[in-house]
């Protein structure tokens, strides 16, 4: 027999072989091969596998947590693929930074600052609406740990104050929002003359101002602003009596970030996604025009499976998977430079329908986000991931019940900060099918 160093062999004679959604490509029989210095017999075959093929789903997301994140969400969106999304800010101002002021002051004016923090979703050439409410009742965590973007509290149902105009995110020109005169008479007065009723942050929530509740309306954008104390605060104006010409200010910040969380409202009912729902978690992508959708704080992520795994084992008496690779391609499209697709989807392992037991490690055991390569010319972007490992162990499990699936989906904090998406099209789509595939090398001995 000849033998040769290292793994070396010549496609002579390919031959295409599939059976149920399985299709590959056999070499001819070497008379030796050697694969990291073990040597097989001439019967040797080494195969390439083009496609085995992945069922895709979209699945439901029941809820996600929202509080603690430093950012407020505001404004609503719609397409014809995510529906329409409305989305708006809860949180709690903190006592004034200035406790005591002398009696010989005038009050001004008092407003709500919000600062851009650069994330956006939609038309920013439009003019923007906003509302600020009061809350009936303080925010409060409970016997829970966090809030969440279904999570609800009472409010006044008129506004305290309305604002329209433009916003420039990439800017962060800040938006202010005057506040009824009287609110900062009655706050300015209290400091003035009983310190002791506003002075805490409790005697200020208890007292004076449960918390707000910023929302927008007749919009097609959502801002992203930051929430935390040098980003979203009350400003009261005001100024001495003898210096009329120097202005004085003080701050209501918010003090206490785990309060703060957005809500998020999701109309699918005109959309391919109609279907899904808190009571039907799930939606094969047969039903949704051969495409599924990855949207985590709109509802949604991407389940993948392989119901012809079992089929690699038909393939000789002995074979073991060498290499594995699944590419994820974007459906075109649904991505552009002023929309572009998430810069990290991690694959991940769940069982039922989307709990999470880990993020999938690749062959050299680290964490994989898709390595993405976009391409808005020509619209040849995909995300890679290494499922070596993944398919060797399934494969090795025979109870059926006990195999896990994959989903993908976008890491935090983008995962419940912003509205990224990835629309994934399924294997029979008209354009551009089979945006998931896997491409594997196998030996067997036959």
């Amino acid at each position: 027999m000849k033998s040769t160093r290292g793994f070396v062999f010549r496609w002579i004679c390919m031959l295409a072989i599939g059976f149920n959604g399985l299709c590959y490509f056999n070499s001819c029989k070497n008379d030796s091969s050697a694969l990291g210095g073990t040597f097989f017999p001439a019967h040797t075959n080494v195969l390439q596998i083009d496609t085995l093929t992945p069922l895709v789903e979209t699945v439901f997301l029941d809820s996600i947590p929202t509080s603690g994140t430093g950012v407020s969400l505001i404004g609503a969106y719609s397409d014809t693929v995510s529906g329409t999304i409305d989305s708006y800010s809860y949180f709690a101002i903190g006592a004034p930074s200035v406790k005591s002021i002398t009696n010989k002051v005038v009050f001004d004016s008092l407003c709500l600052v919000l600062k851009p923090n650069r994330y956006y979703l939609g038309d920013t050439t439009s003019v923007f609406h906003l509302n600020v409410y009061a809350l009936t009742r303080p925010l409060d965590l409970g016997t829970h740990t966090a809030f969440y973007n279904t999570t609800v509290f009472p409010y006044q149902p008129t506004p305290l104050a309305s604002w329209s105009g433009k916003v420039y995110p990439n800017r962060t020109d800040s938006v202010l929002i005057r506040l009824p005169d009287q609110i900062g008479k009655n706050w300015l007065d209290a400091i003035i003359n009983n310190p002791s009723s506003i002075s805490t942050d409790n005697a200020f929530i208890n007292n004076y101002l449960p918390g707000l509740l910023v929302k927008g309306w007749n919009n097609q954008l959502i801002v992203g602003f930051g929430a935390k104390d040098s980003s979203t605060y009350i400003r009261m104006y005001y100024h001495n009596q003898v210096d009329a010409k120097t202005p004085l200010y003080n701050d209501f910040q918010i003090t206490q970030t785990g309060l703060q969380f957005n809500h998020v409202d999701v109309d699918k009912s005109q959309t391919p996604f109609a279907g899904i729902n808190s009571q039907h978690k799930l939606i094969n992508s047969a039903e949704t025009h051969h495409y599924a959708i990855l949207q985590p704080l709109a509802g949604t992520a991407v389940r993948i499976s392989f119901p012809g795994m079992d089929n690699l084992k038909q393939i000789g008496t002995y074979s073991r998977i060498l290499q594995a690779k699944l590419l994820v391609r974007p459906l075109r499209g649904t991505y552009a430079p002023g929309n572009p697709l998430p810069p990290m989807v991690t694959l991940t392992e769940v069982t039922d329908y989307y709990t999470i037991q880990d993020s999938l490690f690749n062959s050299s055991g680290n964490y994989q986000h898709g390595d993405l390569v976009q391409d808005f010319a020509f619209g040849n972007s995909y995300y890679t991931y290494d499922i070596t490992p993944y398919l060797v162990n399934q494969l090795n499990i025979s109870n059926l019940n006990l195999r896990t699936r994959l989903m993908l989906i976008i890491p935090r904090p983008a995962f419940n900060t912003t509205f990224q998406r990835l629309l994934v099209n399924d294997h029979q789509a008209v354009n551009d099918p089979m945006q998931v595939s896997i491409q594997m090398l196998i030996y067997t001995i036959r």
